[in-house]
């Protein structure tokens, strides 16, 4: 490899991975027993929601788009799932029928966006309303319990030292890979992205594929919703409170560009890595969660803020 095309490779680094390089030297050095292997685990651990619902954000961001009703889609969801349980439905009829609300969630935004023409962040945001009320409705305004063996399971156990959940993480990050990279379903994603018009040359509808990017969207909040409430042991109307800003700067952190139809989710990793180590580094130098939110909100706007400086530069 030269070192022309080294240096571009570098460059073409997501802004993320530099941040990450530079929040574990920082960590390292201002807190004790940072580079452990349960630390590292507990990251990844609490990251795998968040990762999950960016994969969906992802599919959104590369058709110039943002969904904000991810949070309280994830809210509606661990909310259902448990009062479900606690009227006595099995977990294989509760499950499918609180996920399927998120997915029809998705479905709706779709529907809105791609026949009514609003933009994404107008109707995901009327869907936000809409989702955390009946989070707060169905549970009063407060977190819903019931005992099942599968939180522990889901949340705690492994299979190859590895906790199911972040298996469960895995699976959507391929998933999401190969339906994008290798599918009419991406190639559709993309074009949407950097040249809808080529969708309407090639007889396809773009309307179609913007329901489809949502729909699949509202999937993964759902799966990123199960993990959530495994790992609380509870439905909570505002725990996923949030999930939509990080999911979005996440995105962009990992270099997938909002204009031109151009990213991917092997960048969104490094994203919510950046986020979640940021966010466990605050925890252990004990900062006030006060001042966490305005930290994070910091570091990712100068992150993105750099990225689009550098960008600028290289095209000049």
């Amino acid at each position: 490899m030269t070192g022309q095309m080294l240096k571009k490779r570098v460059a073409a680094l997501p802004p993320a991975v530099w941040m990450i390089a530079v929040m574990l030297i920082f960590y390292g050095i201002n807190t004790k027993n940072y580079f452990t292997a349960s630390n590292f685990i507990s990251i990844l651990v609490q990251a795998a929601p968040l990762f999950v619902v960016a994969c969906g954000q992802t599919i959104i961001v590369l058709m110039q788009g943002t969904d904000l009703s991810l949070g309280a889609s994830l809210n509606m969801m661990t909310v259902v799932w448990v009062v479900l349980m606690q009227k006595s439905l099995p977990i294989g009829v509760a499950l499918p029928l609180a996920m399927g609300a998120s997915i029809f969630a998705g479905y709706l935004n779709g529907l809105i966006v791609a026949k009514m023409k609003l933009p994404p962040f107008i109707a995901t945001l009327g869907m936000q309303n809409i989702l955390n009320s009946v989070a707060l409705v169905t549970s009063n305004g407060s977190s819903v319990y019931h005992e099942h063996a599968i939180y522990k399971i889901v949340a705690k156990s492994s299979f190859l030292g590895v906790p199911y959940i972040l298996w469960i993480a895995i699976g959507c990050f391929f998933l999401t890979m190969v339906l994008l990279k290798y599918t009419r379903f991406g190639a559709r994603v993309i074009s949407m992205g950097g040249n809808p018009e080529s969708l309407k040359v090639a007889g396809y509808s773009p309307d179609l594929a913007t329901i489809q990017a949502f729909t699949y969207t509202g999937f993964m909040t759902a799966v990123a919703g199960f993990m959530l409430a495994c790992r609380v042991e509870s439905g909570n109307p505002i725990v996923g409170n949030g999930f939509e800003f990080n999911s979005v700067a996440a995105v962009l952190l990992g270099g997938t560009s909002m204009r031109e139809g151009r990213g991917g989710v092997g960048g969104t990793v490094f994203g919510v890595l950046l986020i979640q180590i940021l966010k466990n580094g605050l925890v252990m130098m004990n900062v006030s969660s006060i001042y966490q939110t305005a930290i994070i909100g910091i570091v990712v706007l100068f992150a993105i803020m750099l990225d689009a400086y550098i960008k600028r530069r290289q095209e000049e």
